[in-house]
C-alpha cells in the first residue's frame, strides 16, 4: 500500500502530502456540488505542458498538464499530475494550505526581486447551474435538435481541424 501511494502521489515540490488524502473520482456531478476555488497565480490561466517544467520553475507545478499525441488534453490523474488541469477545491484545510504557501512563494520570489503578476484566487459558486441556465435564457438562441439539424446540414459543416474557417463563422 505504501508503495503505491508513494508512486501516485511523488509530487515534487509537495512531501508533505505524501501520505495525506490524495484525489479520487467518487462521483460524477450534473451540478457542482459544492462552491468551489482555484488559485492562479495571475489574471489569466496558467496551465502548461508538463515537458517544460524544467523551463518553468516559478510555476505551479499542479498546473501542469499532460498532452495527448493528438494535441488535446484529457483528464487523468498520474504522477505529473493530479487531475491533467486546474485544480479546483472547496474552501477546505487543504485549499487553504495550498493558496497560503503558493502565495508566500510568490511573495519571497518577489522578495528576490523577480517580477510576480498578481495572484487571484476564481470561485465558481454552488449555483453555477442556475446562472449558466439564466445566461443561456437571456442570450442564447433556442431551437430543438430537429430544427437545428435541418438548418445546419451536414454538407455544410466544416472539418474539425479548420480552425480558422470555424472560427470566422
Amino acid at each position: 500500500m505504501i508503495g503505491r501511494v508513494f508512486s501516485f502521489s511523488n509530487l515534487r515540490r509537495q512531501p508533505y502530502m505524501l501520505l495525506r488524502r490524495q484525489f479520487s473520482v467518487k462521483a460524477i456531478y450534473s451540478s457542482f456540488p459544492a462552491t468551489l476555488h482555484y488559485y492562479c497565480p495571475r489574471r489569466t490561466s496558467s496551465l502548461f505542458d508538463h515537458q517544460e517544467t524544467e523551463s518553468r520553475p516559478d510555476d505551479i507545478y499542479d498546473e501542469g498538464v499532460t498532452i495527448h499525441k493528438n494535441g488535446l488534453v484529457y483528464p487523468a490523474v498520474d504522477v505529473s499530475s493530479v487531475s491533467n488541469g486546474a485544480v479546483m477545491l472547496p474552501n477546505t484545510f487543504l485549499m487553504q494550505e495550498l493558496v497560503r504557501r503558493h502565495f508566500d512563494e510568490a511573495l519571497d520570489r518577489e522578495d528576490e526581486g523577480k517580477h510576480v503578476e498578481t495572484p487571484f484566487i476564481y470561485t465558481l459558486p454552488k449555483d453555477l447551474n442556475r446562472s449558466l441556465d439564466e445566461f443561456y435564457n437571456n442570450h442564447a438562441r433556442k431551437e430543438t435538435a430537429e430544427d437545428w439539424l435541418d438548418a445546419h446540414p451536414f454538407q455544410q459543416a466544416v472539418a474539425d481541424d479548420a480552425d480558422a474557417v470555424w472560427m470566422a463563422k
